[in-house]
């Protein structure tokens, strides 16, 4: 099963300053992990899960002494956040970490630190939505694809451009090019022609390189992936001041949405039961607990009509597990759609309202 990165779009406003190739795919690969989890818990990871998001061949040591400085790195990189004081009358921006605790542990009597036994770590609760509200805005990618990117700049690049991978169209700051570059971690001290030689010409070259069909190699990330730098119209000459930059690449075709909140919400009858005891997630808008039943609410199916035949469109209006002569089942509440009333069906599964529904 393929592992996918998910976080709302607003993740890519953080800046990680001067994460390293391996860095970022260590960040991604716990990201990845950490929404199988509750805010509220502290989550471990092995060193054995950890090097499966690395594509270097670490020893254990190594492995500790690296995530000793991407730690510092973490509570580094900080994300602003807007406040408000109703009583005041004042607006505040406030900085907050992705991370409230970070902890490395050995035993005792490991002075040197030679042996790393676990990670331990708990995401901040203010960033709750970035990995778990994610039914819009939200960027996705293979981690085995962001994996495979060499380079720092071209997997920053890579993250940005798939927050837009079905436009095929970019404008990123159009007027202000020194964000671009603070995003992307670009050195002050590089030229525009530095900036295309080093960072954006390589980064281009291999997100949208293609196959090769006698070694098998990955598929094309980006096709026809190209970028124009915006210049300053009042400036004069070509040499006119840089203010923003755009790329152009041909879209990803568009996932289904329901398709895609099934498979950013819904969780299997197991992992719930697993997860049980777990502090329920709420949803962003309605403030409704989120179960695996809820991205098959409010979808759409068709019931033959036994009065005048053919078929009246159907929607779910609600569901819930009950218990129904001594056995847990799903209630259904529908609304017939063509005569305006609402009844009720009763199913033993997920996969029982999908194969009677006859829903994808």
């Amino acid at each position: 099963m393929k592992n996918i990165v998910r976080y709302h779009n607003d993740f890519n406003k953080i800046k990680l300053p001067s994460f390293s190739s391996q860095e970022q795919n260590m960040l991604m690969g716990i990201i990845c992990k950490v929404k199988e989890h509750s805010t509220n818990e502290n989550i471990k990871f092995t060193p054995a899960e950890l090097l499966e998001f690395s594509t270097d061949n670490l020893t254990n040591k190594a492995l500790g002494d690296m995530l000793f400085v991407l730690r510092d790195k973490f509570f580094k990189a900080d994300f602003t956040i807007l406040i408000k004081d109703e009583e005041r009358k004042l607006v505040g921006r406030k900085t907050i970490n992705l991370f409230e605790e970070f902890i490395l542990w050995y035993y005792e009597e490991d002075a040197n630190y030679d042996n790393l036994l676990s990670v331990e770590l708990k995401l901040n609760p203010q960033f709750r939505y970035l990995i778990e509200e994610l039914t819009a805005n939200f960027t996705r990618f293979e981690l085995e694809e962001f994996m495979s990117i060499s380079g720092k700049y071209t997997k920053t690049l890579y993250r940005l451009l798939k927050q837009f991978r079905n436009a095929g169209e970019v404008t990123i700051y159009k007027n202000n090019f020194q964000e671009f570059c603070d995003f992307m971690g670009i050195p002050s001290n590089y030229t525009q022609s530095k900036i295309d030689e080093k960072i954006l010409n390589p980064a281009i070259k291999e997100l949208s390189s293609e196959p090769n069909l006698f070694t098998n190699e990955k598929k094309t990330i980006f096709k026809n992936l190209t970028y124009k730098k915006i210049k300053d119209p009042k400036g004069r000459g070509r040499g006119g001041k840089v203010i923003g930059i755009e790329f152009y690449f041909t879209p990803e075709p568009k996932r289904d949405e329901l398709k895609e909140m099934i498979e950013n919400l819904a969780r299997t009858e197991q992992e719930m039961e697993k997860n049980s005891g777990r502090e329920p997630k709420i949803h962003i808008l309605t403030g409704e607990e989120v179960t695996e039943l809820t991205p098959y609410i409010s979808r759409h199916f068709s019931i033959k009509n036994q009065e005048y035949g053919g078929y009246d469109t159907c929607k779910i209006k609600d569901l819930k597990y009950i218990d129904r002569d001594n056995k847990k089942q799903i209630w259904a509440l529908m609304l017939n759609q063509e005569n305006h009333k609402e009844f009720e069906m009763f199913f033993d599964s997920i996969a029982h309202i999908k194969n009677a529904l006859k829903l994808d």
